[in-house]
Formats: C-alpha cells, structure tokens, sequence
C-alpha cells in the first residue's frame, strides 16, 4: 500500500494505490494522523487505484475511521470498482461509510 496526502480548502485527501493488506498494518497510525491532524472537516480516502484488498485492509479502513470519529469527522469513500468494491459491499462497508462514485 502506498498513500498521498493532499490537502484543499475543507478537504483531505488520501489516495490510496497498490494492495491493502496485512503487510501494511504498521503505516495505519501515520495515514490516521496525516488525514486528522489538520483543520479539514471533509475527509476522503480515494480507492481507485487499490488493486486488491483483503480483511486487514478492511480492518485498515475500519482504524481511520475510528481516528476520524474521535476527531468529529466522518470518512468518504471513492473511485472503488472490481474486486475492491465488491469485497466492501460484502462486508456491509456502505453502513459505515459514505461512498462517492
């Protein structure tokens, strides 16, 4: 898993690439606080680059959203298709996060 932060106006940004996997478990707390340690309200995490995710990347998504909820915020979720998107309808994903097309 590799991630780019960006910042605009009210908006953070991740765009995530690669796999999301158990191997990327130990970037989790720095990816949590590049999206929550800045003033922006909206906070967006951009899959359309994700080739692959498994239940640790689900579990991933389910830490940032926890460092955002304890911050006020909530997590958009974007650009996922294929595999990916299928993996977070299954697990119920939609019910906890916002998903943008």
């Amino acid at each position: 898993m590799k991630y780019q932060v960006s910042e605009k106006g009210n908006t953070v940004t991740a765009r995530i690439s690669g796999q999301m996997t158990f191997s990327d478990r130990g970037e989790v707390s720095d990816l949590a606080l590049a999206l929550t340690r800045g003033k922006a309200e909206d906070i967006q995490v951009d899959l359309s680059a994700v080739e692959y995710i498994d239940s640790a990347g689900l579990g991933i998504l389910l830490i940032l959203r926890e460092a955002a909820q304890e911050k006020g915020r909530a997590i958009t979720l974007s650009g996922m298709s294929g595999s990916v998107k299928e993996v977070l309808d299954l697990a119920c994903f939609d019910t906890l996060f916002t998903f943008k097309s």
